[in-house]
């Protein structure tokens, strides 16, 4: 056994010899970032040895073989995460409600329980009546003594039919919210009496260790089990569950209910279902119905009788997120064509009008995470986020305005729709010659910030994606693009790319342009809608089943339109 120290967390841990760094890394509890999960392509697991070796290495191609001290000094940190967006008006129908009760005392010969007696008062109530409650045996042990305690006046928390807790005094009942993206983690916490926010917190999916992508993580899954994807992500909604706690002055146990949404693979992964299913034809999930499930069977900790609700998916690659992003922005009660595009690794879309829903999902690739870039980045602290050329040099925008680390997708438009405009690069994607966006002396690494020709060629790869499949899907509904009056982009690419570098470059078709509205993280304002509303989970389950899942890659003019579409134009 030898010592890893890593030197910049001042973290000391132990592994055998010969064991993988990446995985020795890992088990410490950091989050490297490993995107093509741990199979040497990306080269973003790059750690400096310190000491005589002195040199840079991909921690997933190297093997210990004494102590060592590690300086991580690659990793990316200040995550732009998206955590606001659109949503609609709605009634206020909590899925949890506390009633307070009055339960007559037990009689000398009556033979109901003091749970009957309970159960019969609560359905005299206004908010409990109609309803068959089951047996809680936990609150049930409470009901004698607080009957003579409080002289019969209870309170009850209910969801349903399900009384999660009883107590003498007025309970504090808090819910909560979470999106769980491929790249970032957001959460929100929701009072109780009237659904209003009172905090908010997010974070890096820290299944990103195990692939930038959802095939690469489903791989992982594959060859090692679920047991490290979903620990990390459950960790981690539990970490973000506490900060909101503890921001907002309460204690998790007074948190009832979890929504979650999530595309289909970050949902089993949730879950822990096998993702076999989403590794191979015909790519169905193993699960699409909505689920309500216990919070100690997902190992999330709030009240012990809190229920996590999950929002069902609609197919293989177009998931829960969906169904959230249609609950926020109402697009099934449209009367005009509406494109809903959610752009990440995996693009899903959605073609509706008048509660007709057409959607699709398309393999986009990780380019506009910034993966698969020579100088790609997510949108982290030190990201070129926006470029210009200004007929002698580059001029850009980085995130949180330091020294430029690399570029994240946003950026990577921006140059693209630059090239195009000043002739650097022609329609085809051809480079005259690779760019230098800053050089080592400028760059805060002391690496010059490049753009290649096989950059270029990734992002088209990804960019025709994603065109591709806005046409394949008005060729289905039978409509042409001009007949599309509104474009609603959500996800956090979305919200900070330029609509107008979007469209230059074809990404968006040029007949959309001037229809475009960014909708921010419309998934977890869909998460945070079931829970104000209860009568919206019966909608997010029409919707699920009422879409019509477009397979691209049974429509025959898929692959012309996809090479078409390779142009930027």
């Amino acid at each position: 056994m030898y010592k890893i120290h890593f030197v910049r967390e001042n973290i000391i841990t132990e592994a055998e010899e010969g064991s993988n760094l990446l995985d020795v890394w890992r088990n410490s509890g950091l989050m490297p970032d490993a995107p093509c999960g741990g199979r040497g392509i990306c080269g973003k697991c790059r750690v400096r040895i310190l000491g005589e070796e002195n040199r840079v290495v991909k921690a997933c191609e190297t093997r210990v073989h004494g102590d060592m001290e590690l300086d991580t000094e690659h990793v990316e940190e200040g995550y732009q995460i998206l955590t606001g967006g659109r949503t609609r008006a709605v009634s206020f129908l909590p899925v949890i409600r506390k009633i307070r009760v009055q339960v007559p005392p037990g009689k000398i010969g009556e033979c109901r329980s003091d749970w009957t007696r309970f159960v019969d008062a609560l359905s005299l109530t206004e908010e409990g009546k109609g309803k068959v409650y089951r047996v809680n045996p936990r609150a049930a042990s409470l009901l004698g003594k607080l009957q003579k305690e409080t002289q019969g006046t209870v309170w009850a928390v209910i969801s349903d039919e399900h009384v999660l807790q009883i107590s003498g005094e007025e309970p504090q009942t808090y819910m909560a919210a979470v999106d769980i993206g491929t790249t970032t983690v957001a959460a929100y916490l929701l009072r109780g009496e009237d659904g209003t926010v009172c905090a908010v917190a997010s974070g890096k999916n820290p299944q990103s260790q195990y692939g930038a992508d959802v095939i690469n993580r489903a791989n992982y899954c594959l060859t090692h089990g679920m047991e490290d994807v979903t620990g990390c992500i459950r960790a981690m909604v539990n970490q973000l569950l506490a900060e909101m706690a503890q921001k907002a002055g309460i204690s998790v146990q007074e948190i009832y209910a979890l929504s979650v949404a999530g595309n289909t693979c970050m949902h089993h992964m949730f879950l822990g279902i096998a993702v076999d299913s989403l590794t191979k034809a015909p790519y169905v999930p193993a699960v699409q119905e909505a689920m309500i499930c216990s919070s100690q069977e997902c190992g999330i900790a709030m009240h012990p009788e809190a229920e996590v609700w999950m929002l069902p998916n609609i197919a293989g690659f177009v998931g829960a997120d969906t169904v959230g992003c249609l609950l926020s922005s109402g697009l099934a009660m449209e009367q005009e064509w509406t494109l809903l595009v959610d752009i990440g690794t995996n693009g899903e879309m959605v073609l509706g009008k008048d509660r007709r829903l057409l959607t699709c999902s398309t393999a986009a690739g990780p380019a506009f995470e910034g993966a698969g870039i020579t100088c790609g980045m997510r949108g982290a602290s030190g990201a070129i986020s926006h470029v210009r050329w200004n007929g002698q040099a580059w001029e850009y925008e980085t995130i949180d305005s330091g020294k430029p680390l690399g570029i994240c997708g946003s950026g990577i438009l921006d140059l693209a729709a630059e090239l195009l405009r000043s002739g650097q690069m022609d329609e085809g994607g051809y480079l005259e010659e690779e760019i230098i966006l800053a050089d080592g002396e400028e760059s805060g690494n002391g690496e010059p910030i490049r753009f290649t020709q096989r950059d270029v060629r990734q992002l088209q790869l990804a960019k025709a994606a994603i065109a591709a499949g806005i046409r394949m899907l008005a060729m289905r509904a039978g409509i042409a693009l001009g007949d599309i009056q509104n474009v609603l982009i959500a996800g956090a690419f979305g919200n900070f790319m330029q609509p107008e570098s979007a469209c230059a470059i074809g990404l968006i078709p040029q007949e959309l342009s001037g229809k475009i509205r960014m909708i921010g993280n419309a998934a977890g304002e869909g998460a945070k809608l079931v829970l104000k509303d209860r009568s919206l989970w019966e909608e997010a389950q029409k919707l699920s089943v009422g879409a019509e899942f477009v397979e691209l890659a049974t429509m025959k003019e898929f692959q012309d339109c996809f090479v078409d579409e390779m142009e930027f134009n």
